[in-house]
């Protein structure tokens, strides 16, 4: 049976915070969120895998995660595997954003670079290192307003964070590695996601042979060309349904060309109708 990537996680509010810790190996599949993600990693013996990427972990790093990008952890041995993940939703940021400052920087500079790792010299870290002990402790507080404290240490990363890449120039850490075709393949069908894409057309506009990309693809993401299409496709309808589109456009507009097509897709994938993500 082909594997899909499934989407994973839930945000009913504007963010989410987990301080988590696994003593034992454990396997996580491909996935991707409707948010944004920030995972600072404490300690272990992982690597990260993000969109044809590829992330060896120092303890301290940094990686951000855009809403639709499929990844997973990939954890190598039975050290203690422990981070900070923050979930974030696009109202967040629209929340904190003025014409004198945007928190999203961070994940503009992530997208500008093609890098999901931030690695931050010792001198800069220096500088983020306090506020990230606070927003960990915060998690074993139980004072008064401890959920407010939590939300302004959060706030108060993300402010630091960004002060650093825009004072520092901060350029952002390259995969070890990638595979350049399998990548020039999700550049091309991100680009055009909503044209009338088929396998020869990928194949013509990289000057490769068809049966070549396919079995390529499938062996680096464990996913069909089809199929990675197709969730990039679905992500997009969502998030057009969200924004108030109507679901008939919703799914033109993401690319799919017939309508059964697209519910039976979006009731698979998501468990529910499209008219049900309007009335929820």
């Amino acid at each position: 049976m082909e594997s899909t990537y499934k989407k994973s996680g839930y945000l009913n509010s504007e963010f989410k915070i987990f301080h988590l810790v696994d003593r034992q190996i454990k396997n996580f599949d491909y996935h991707y969120h409707d948010f944004y993600k920030i995972l600072i990693f404490l300690g272990g013996n992982v690597s990260y895998s993000i969109e044809g990427r590829e992330y060896d972990l120092h303890p301290n790093d940094i990686i951000l995660v855009n809403a639709g990008e499929i990844h997973r952890a990939v954890v190598h041995d039975s050290s203690p595997y422990e981070r900070i993940i923050l979930y974030i939703s696009s109202d967040f940021f629209k929340t904190y954003k003025t014409e004198n400052y945007d928190l999203f920087t961070c994940f503009h500079q992530s997208q500008k670079q093609h890098s999901n790792l931030i690695r931050l010299p010792d001198y800069a870290y220096e500088k983020i290192r306090p506020v990230t002990t606070d927003l960990a402790d915060s998690f074993h507080q139980n004072d008064f307003a401890a959920s407010l404290y939590q939300k302004v240490k959060f706030i108060e990363y993300l402010i630091i964070l960004n002060r650093i890449i825009m004072s520092e120039h901060l350029n952002y850490t390259p995969a070890v590695t990638s595979n350049a075709t399998v990548l020039n393949i999700m550049k091309f069908i991100n680009e055009h996601i909503t044209d009338n894409l088929s396998i020869d057309t990928i194949a013509t506009n990289i000057f490769l042979d068809r049966s070549y990309i396919m079995h390529l693809f499938k062996a680096e993401t464990d996913l069909t060309i089809g199929k990675y299409i197709t969730e990039k496709r679905l992500f997009l309808a969502r998030q057009y349904i969200a924004d108030g589109l109507s679901i008939t456009n919703a799914c033109y507009q993401s690319g799919f060309k017939n309508y059964n097509s697209f519910y039976h897709a979006y009731k698979n994938k998501y468990g529910t109708s499209p008219k049900a993500a309007v009335t929820s």
